[in-house]
């Protein structure tokens, strides 16, 4: 019995190990996500990276942390000082600018059918891919 539990303890271990994520530097990011932060991020520079199965989290000089997939395709953007409005569509830019005026996005989730926006007011706004409002949050 003691060496079935030996066995599964190492075995998990590794197994753990395995799967864990491993920390990366800049130039170990693919050619998509090195375009996508120099694009929507210039001047910036990748403080810390992490690789983990087709996935990338980064966090940049400013404290902006992002997570992306290794095609450079975003999955959350999120920044203390202000998402670039690029990564949105027009749509909503237009209206955060419009109903929220002088209030940042403080952080974005790029899920497969909307958006989700969390700004610095404390409330959360959703939004189709199209960028139609389909409603909201007040985060206590």
């Amino acid at each position: 019995m003691k060496k079935i539990t030996m066995i599964t303890a190492i075995f998990l271990l590794v197994l753990s190990a395995t799967f864990a994520d491993k920390v990366i530097s800049a130039d170990q990011l693919s050619v998509g996500a090195k375009d996508f932060i120099s694009k929507t991020f210039p001047g910036k520079t990748v403080q810390y990276a992490e690789s983990d199965f087709g996935s990338y989290e980064v966090v940049l000089n400013d404290g902006t942390e992002i997570d992306m997939k290794t095609s450079g395709d975003w999955e959350s953007v999120k920044s203390y000082t202000g998402v670039p409005a690029t990564l949105l569509p027009a749509a909503i830019t237009n209206y955060v600018s419009t109903t929220y005026p002088n209030v940042i996005i403080l952080e974005v989730e790029n899920n497969w059918n909307n958006y989700e926006l969390k700004l610095a007011n404390q409330w959360e706004l959703y939004f189709d891919k199209d960028g139609k409002f389909l409603g909201q949050k007040f985060d206590d």
